[in-house]
C-alpha cells in the first residue's frame, strides 16, 4: 500500500461518517489535536522527533454540527455501484441503464425509475413498458440511503476496516 492512495474515515464525535480525508489532512488534524485515531493503517510518517501512525479511521475531539444532508448524484456509475453492476432483470453483468417507464412515456429520471442492465436486456425492453416485455425486476430500485455517499467518494469497495462504523447501504 501507498501514502497516495491512503484515505481517513472522519467520524463526528457522536461516531457518525462525516468526511473521507487524505492522509496528509488525517496527520494535520491529529498534530493540532482536533482528531484522535481509531484505528491506524500499518503506514507511518516519520520526523526528527516524532513518529506518526496515518489514521485509517479517526473521531473528532468535539462535535461538529453538520448544516446539510449528503446528496447522491443520480448518475450512471452511481447507479452501476448501487446495484452492483448487475443486471436487474436477468442478473448478468450490467453494462448499460434502463428507465423502467421510458421518457418517451413520461417516466421520470429517478432514482426509483432507473436500473442498471445488460445490452441484451435493454435491447429486448427497448422502448416498452416493463409490462409488454417478458422482463422483470429481480429487486424494486430505491434512492440509496444511509452512507452510500462514501462508496461514491472511493469507490464500490470502501476500507474494510471502515465497516463497523458505516450503516449498510
Amino acid at each position: 500500500m501507498s501514502f497516495n492512495n491512503q484515505r481517513t474515515l472522519i467520524l463526528n464525535a457522536s461516531y457518525e461518517p462525516i468526511s473521507v480525508i487524505s492522509y496528509k489532512r488525517a496527520v494535520t488534524l491529529l498534530i493540532s489535536h482536533k482528531v484522535n485515531s481509531l484505528k491506524n493503517s500499518n503506514l507511518i510518517i516519520n520526523s526528527e522527533r516524532k513518529s506518526i501512525f496515518i489514521p485509517k479511521v479517526a473521531i473528532l475531539n468535539y462535535y461538529a454540527k453538520v448544516p446539510y444532508v449528503r446528496r447522491v448524484a443520480l448518475n450512471r456509475e452511481n447507479i452501476f455501484i448501487r446495484d452492483l453492476n448487475t443486471c436487474q432483470y436477468c442478473g448478468r453483468n450490467a453494462e448499460s441503464i434502463d428507465h423502467i417507464k421510458p421518457k418517451s412515456k413520461g417516466g421520470k429520471n429517478e432514482w426509483s425509475n432507473v436500473v442498471a442492465c445488460c445490452k441484451k436486456c435493454n435491447l429486448i425492453k427497448a422502448d416498452k413498458d416493463l409490462i409488454d416485455t417478458s422482463l422483470a425486476l429481480k429487486s424494486n430500485p430505491v434512492f440509496p440511503g444511509g452512507n452510500f455517499w462514501i462508496k461514491t467518494i472511493v469507490g464500490k469497495n470502501p476500507d474494510p476496516s471502515w465497516g463497523e462504523y458505516l450503516i449498510s447501504a
